[in-house]
């Protein structure tokens, strides 16, 4: 890793929201790239390019510079949620094939270990305590969107919004929830 990224993540690490808008600028590119590869539309690609941010500033705190350099580290982390974006929208479309054709399939387990468990229990709680502060116009959007886990038409029909609105304040709330985690990584460090 070279000396700049060294002392960027540092930045990032000690606080420095300067540091932090300089990680997001300079690697946007890249994560964005990443999550259109898959086929789907330019909304989507960039609410999972704020997801992958969100998940790269919970994992920064883990990074390790011995191990490969930063660009390879955010490349590998949003590929990764790209993956598991397209193994849970395709579980779900195996689940509702199964459900009408009544095929007798099995899903793979894929339950965590406790100790994972934890970790996520935690991280959701604090998630969902800092979805609390962002603007009320979004809330409802965002919670149901992460937390719950519905997807952009559940969430339309579920609120009686147009899918458009929904879209529109995934993106703006997942960016205020982001800038607000931002500023309680360290309970998160611990989560």
């Amino acid at each position: 890793m070279s000396n700049e990224s060294t002392e960027l993540v540092q930045r990032c690490l000690n606080g420095n929201d300067a540091a932090w808008e300089q990680l997001v600028e300079e690697y946007s590119g890249l994560v964005y790239s990443i999550c259109h590869l898959s086929v789907m539309s330019v909304q989507d690609a960039e609410d999972l390019a704020q997801e992958a941010f969100i998940k790269i500033w919970k994992g920064l705190p883990s990074y390790d510079p011995n191990r490969g350099d930063l660009r390879a580290w955010i490349a590998s982390l949003t590929r990764n949620l790209r993956i598991d974006r397209f193994r849970r929208s395709k579980g779900e479309r195996t689940t509702d094939s199964m459900e009408e054709g009544g095929a007798d399939q099995q899903l793979m387990d894929l339950r965590q270990s406790p100790h994972d468990s934890m970790l996520s229990i935690e991280t959701r709680e604090i998630i969902a305590r800092k979805i609390e502060e962002i603007s009320p116009a979004m809330r409802d959007v965002v919670k149901l969107h992460l937390l719950h886990e519905l997807d952009k038409r559940e969430i339309a029909c579920h609120l009686h919004i147009p899918e458009g609105t929904v879209k529109s304040r995934v993106s703006r709330g997942v960016a205020q929830l982001a800038s607000l985690l931002y500023t309680n990584r360290g309970a998160l460090r611990c989560a």
